[in-house]
C-alpha cells in the first residue's frame, strides 16, 4: 500500500474508464495502450509478477486529476528493483497519461516517485514514442535531481500514412506483390474477409489462439498463447473492450475456413497491426500478405488517418510503409553504481549480439548521458 497520491491499482486511482480515457485523449501519446481497459486488463492478469504503482497529480483547484503515471516495480537481474510502465513488453507504445505532456505535471509526478526512491533502484521506461515531450522532460528532470540517465533508440515503428496521402496509400494497396497473393487464393476457392468487433470477438478467440499456436509450432519462436496467462490477458481485454469498437478481429476465409486472422486496434484514427496469424498449411503462398492487403484496404475504406504497422523493422513493413517513427528507452539511475552496472550490461549485450551477427542499426549505441 502507498500513501498520498500513489496507488497500488488502477481501480483505486479514482477515475472510472470514461474519466481515465478522457484524460488519456489529452495526452501526447494517444494509443490503445494508454486506455483504462488495456491497463486494467494487463494489471488483472499480470499483477502477481509486479507491484503496480500509479502516481497521480490533482489539479490545483481540486477539480480533477491532471496526470497519472501508470508504473510498476519489477524485480530485474541481478536483484534490482526497476520502475517500468504497466504493460511493459506487451504495449507497443508507452507513456504517461498527462494533459498536453506538460513539464510542470511531469515534475510533480517525479517528485512523488523520488519521494519513495527507497523502493526502487532504477527507472527503465521502454517504448516511449521519440516525439513525446516526456523524453525531453525526463532529461530536464535528471539534471535537476542530479541523476544519471541514458537513452537509446529501441524500435522502428513503420506506418502507412493515409490522410492527405490517399493516392500513395492506394498505390501500396494495389502493389502487384499483394494482388498476386490474393489472386492465387481467389483461384483456389471463395475468398472472403470479415471484421468482428464488440462482444462477438469473444466467440472467435479460441480459434485465433489455435491458429496462432499452429502457425508458430516447430519454429524457434513458439506461440505466446501456449502460456495460459497470455490467453487470459486477451480474453480479459476483449471483454473489457466489448462496449467499444476499438478491438478489431479480422478473418480471411477460404471456402469458409479461416485462412488468416488478426487482432488489432482501431483507435484515434489509426488501425494498428498487432497480432496476426495464418494457416501454416498455406505458408508458401503468403496468406499473411493477403491478410495485410485486406487490412490496408479496410483502413482506406474506413478513412483512417494511417495504418500503423507497430514496432519492429521486419522487411515486409518496410516494403509497404511510407513513414517510419522511432520508440526510445529511457533509463534513470539514482546512483553511480547502478548506472555503471547497466552500461556494462549494455556493452556486453552489444558484443553478444555482434558475435551472433544481429543487426543493431535501429536499437544500439545511441546513448545520451546526463548527470550533474
Amino acid at each position: 500500500m502507498f500513501s498520498g497520491n500513489i496507488f497500488s491499482s488502477i481501480e483505486s486511482v479514482g477515475l472510472d474508464a470514461r474519466g481515465w480515457n478522457a484524460l488519456a485523449i489529452k495526452s501526447p501519446t494517444r494509443t490503445i495502450f494508454q486506455t483504462y481497459q488495456w491497463l486494467w486488463s494487463w494489471e488483472k492478469t499480470f499483477k502477481d509478477r509486479c507491484e503496480p504503482l500509479y502516481i497521480v497529480v490533482d489539479s490545483p483547484d481540486g477539480s480533477g486529476i491532471e496526470a497519472v503515471a501508470p508504473l510498476m516495480i519489477t524485480k530485474e537481474f541481478p536483484g534490482q528493483r526497476a520502475i517500468k510502465f504497466v504493460g511493459d513488453g506487451k504495449a507497443d507504445y508507452c507513456d504517461l497519461v498527462c494533459v498536453d505532456g506538460r513539464l510542470d505535471l511531469l515534475e510533480k509526478l517525479f517528485d512523488q516517485l523520488f519521494a519513495v526512491r527507497e523502493r526502487w533502484d532504477c527507472i527503465q521506461l521502454n517504448s516511449i514514442p521519440a516525439e513525446s515531450p516526456t523524453v525531453a522532460g525526463i532529461q530536464h528532470l535528471c539534471r535537476r535531481y542530479g541523476c544519471r540517465m541514458f537513452q537509446r533508440n529501441l524500435y522502428s515503428s513503420p506506418t502507412l500514412l493515409i490522410k492527405g496521402q490517399e493516392e500513395e496509400a492506394l498505390k501500396v494497396f494495389n502493389k502487384y506483390s499483394l494482388r498476386r497473393r490474393q489472386n492465387y487464393f481467389q483461384r483456389q476457392g471463395r475468398l472472403t474477409f470479415k471484421t468482428v468487433q464488440g462482444p462477438e470477438v469473444m466467440s472467435y478467440l479460441d480459434g485465433f489462439f489455435s491458429q496462432h499456436i499452429a502457425r508458430w509450432a516447430n519454429t524457434g519462436s513458439p506461440s505466446l498463447f501456449l502460456d495460459e496467462k497470455n490467453r487470459s490477458f486477451y480474453q480479459e481485454l476483449a471483454q473489457a473492450l466489448c462496449g467499444t469498437d476499438w478491438l478489431v478481429l479480422s478473418i480471411v476465409k477460404l471456402d469458409g475456413r479461416p485462412l488468416a486472422m488478426h487482432i488489432g486496434f482501431d483507435y484515434e484514427g489509426k488501425l494498428l497491426w498487432y497480432k496476426p496469424c495464418f494457416d501454416p498449411a498455406y505458408a508458401k503462398h503468403s496468406p499473411g500478405l493477403v491478410l495485410l492487403r485486406y487490412l490496408i484496404g479496410y483502413a482506406i475504406e474506413q478513412k483512417r488517418d494511417e495504418f500503423d504497422f507497430s514496432i519492429g523493422d521486419e522487411p515486409f513493413k518496410q516494403r509497404f510503409c511510407n513513414h517510419v517513427r522511432t520508440t526510445v528507452q529511457v533509463q534513470v539511475f539514482k546512483d553511480s553504481f547502478t548506472y555503471a552496472l547497466a552500461k556494462t550490461r549494455q556493452k556486453l549485450g552489444s558484443i553478444k549480439r555482434a558475435l551472433h551477427g544481429k543487426n543493431e542499426e535501429n536499437r544500439s549505441c545511441k546513448f545520451v548521458t546526463l548527470s550533474m
